[in-house]
């Protein structure tokens, strides 16, 4: 199996833990004399089995992510994974830098007019070349995962 389908079936049992757990939830209960129509102790059952089975997959994919370098990069899929997570936070931190700025648009007479203390023409070049690296390198993991088989 391919790491990019593994990491398909693990959102499908993911989303099949959260029915399963939501339908024990509805069954817990039922009036006194009738049963309820789905068995919340084998609903538990399956439960935890779904779980062992997402947690082993997971650690499947790990294994892989840490073993395993990205095509063009020389970083393994566990730190591009992590990079493209700090490039995305970097970018949301940066993206709203300015937004106190422009509210100043609006203020009372007697409040003090406010300077930027960065370049916002800077910032915004900088927000440019990070959308292009996370996306690039976003595109090289997703080629990885789609090329590289999954460890045991």
């Amino acid at each position: 199996m391919k790491l990019g389908e593994a990491l398909s079936k693990l959102k499908k049992e993911k989303s099949r833990l959260a029915r399963l757990i939501l339908l024990r939830k509805e069954n817990v209960y039922s009036e006194e004399g009738k049963q309820t129509k789905f068995d919340p102790k084998k609903l538990s059952t399956e439960i935890d089995d779904k779980i062992e089975e997402i947690r082993k997959l997971k650690i499947k994919i790990q294994k892989t992510n840490l073993d395993t370098a990205v095509n063009g990069e020389k970083i393994t899929l566990a730190e591009a994974i992590v990079k493209v997570n700090d490039i995305r936070s970097k970018l949301a931190h940066l993206s709203s830098l300015f937004e106190k700025k422009r509210s100043y648009i609006f203020r009372d007479k007697d409040e003090k007019e406010m300077t930027a203390q960065l370049d916002e023409l800077k910032i915004e070049d900088e927000i440019e070349k990070l959308e292009i690296e996370k996306v690039q390198l976003d595109n090289k993991i997703q080629m990885t995962n789609w090329t590289t088989q999954l460890r045991d």
